[in-house]
């Protein structure tokens, strides 16, 4: 079972699943080429929007791996 806890995630330095990370990159790098950079997501730093939005993806990457539902 994942633990679903986005808050304890953060706190115990879980790393992001690889599949997080890149879409992330991605995300970021359309967003910024060809709209403005209009989320100005960001990463690295505490609640930051980009990094929290990892979490989220983890969440469900995990998930899916692990054939569970959220």
């Amino acid at each position: 079972m994942i633990d679903t806890d986005i808050g304890k995630r953060w706190a115990n330095e879980i790393p992001h699943h690889p599949k997080s990370v890149q879409l992330m990159a991605e995300i970021q790098y359309v967003d910024f080429k060809y709209n403005t950079d209009y989320f100005r997501w960001k990463i690295g730093g505490d609640g930051d929007n980009g990094e929290t939005l990892m979490y989220v993806l983890d969440l469900i990457f995990e998930a899916k791996e692990k054939k569970e539902k959220l």
